[in-house]
C-alpha cells in the first residue's frame, strides 16, 4: 500500500524524499533500501526506483553491491573526518566569497531569507538547509563551489551524529551576520570553526555511530 504521506513521483523526487528522510530520521545510515519496499511505499515503478538509487550511489549517499542491493552508507570514523576536513576549506571559501560579494555591492537578502527559513523550519529542514547553502554559494558566485559542496557526504555525517550536534543555529547566525557586514575574514573563520567543532566531536561519538573502515 502506498504511503499516503509520500510525495515522490519520479527519480528526483525519490532522491529528495530519501535525503529528507535522512535529515528527519525516517531513513538512517546503514539501512537497506529494498526496491520492492520503495516501489510499494511510493507507488513507483522499478526503473524509477533504480534510477533514484543510482543517483544516490553516484553522490556517495548509497552503496550498491551485487546480490546485496542498496544500502545507505554508514561512514567510518576516518571517512567522516576526511569528508569534514575537505568541507572545512570549501565552506570557508564559500563564506569568504559571499562576504566579499556583499562588500562589493551584492544584495544578501536571499541568504538572509534562506537562513531565517532554516531557523524556523519544523518540517522540510533538509530542503531549508539546502536552500540556505545554495544561497550562500550563489551569493559568492563561484560555480565550482556550487558544484562541489552538494556532492560531499555531509548529509550522512549529520545523520550519524544526529544526537550530538548543536541545534541552536548560533554558528549559522554568526556566519550570516559576518557575510551581511561584508567581513570576509570573519565569515571564513566562523564557517571553518563550525566544521572544526564537528571534527572535534568525532572521537567522542560511540562506535555504533560509524561503519568499519573501507
Amino acid at each position: 500500500m502506498t504511503d499516503p504521506a509520500a510525495q515522490a513521483s519520479g527519480p528526483e523526487a525519490l532522491v529528495r524524499e530519501i535525503l529528507q528522510g535522512l535529515a528527519e530520521g525516517r531513513f538512517v545510515p546503514g539501512q537497506r533500501l529494498a526496491e520492492p519496499d520503495l516501489m510499494a511505499r511510493y507507488g513507483l515503478g522499478r526503473s524509477t526506483v533504480r534510477e533514484a538509487l543510482g543517483r544516490l550511489a553516484a553522490s556517495g549517499i548509497v552503496a550498491q553491491a551485487p546480490h546485496r542491493g542498496a544500502q545507505i552508507r554508514l561512514l567510518s570514523r576516518r571517512a567522516a573526518r576526511d569528508v569534514l576536513r575537505v568541507t572545512e576549506p570549501l565552506l570557508g571559501l564559500a563564506a569568504r566569497q559571499a562576504a566579499e560579494a556583499v562588500a562589493s555591492g551584492a544584495d544578501p537578502s536571499a541568504l538572509v531569507e534562506a537562513a531565517a527559513a532554516y531557523d524556523t523550519a519544523q518540517e522540510g529542514r533538509a530542503r531549508a538547509r539546502a536552500r540556505y547553502y545554495r544561497a550562500l554559494t550563489a551569493l559568492g558566485g563561484n560555480r565550482e563551489l556550487e558544484r562541489l559542496l552538494p556532492t560531499l557526504q555531509v548529509h550522512l555525517i549529520r545523520a550519524q551524529l544526529r544526537h550530538m550536534r548543536p541545534t541552536d543555529g548560533s554558528a549559522r547566525r554568526a556566519l550570516v551576520a559576518a557575510v551581511v557586514a561584508g567581513n570576509a575574514q570573519r565569515a571564513e573563520a566562523v564557517a571553518r570553526d563550525h566544521v572544526r567543532r564537528l571534527i572535534a566531536m568525532l572521537p567522542d561519538a560511540p562506535d555504533s555511530a560509524f561503519g568499519p573502515d573501507e
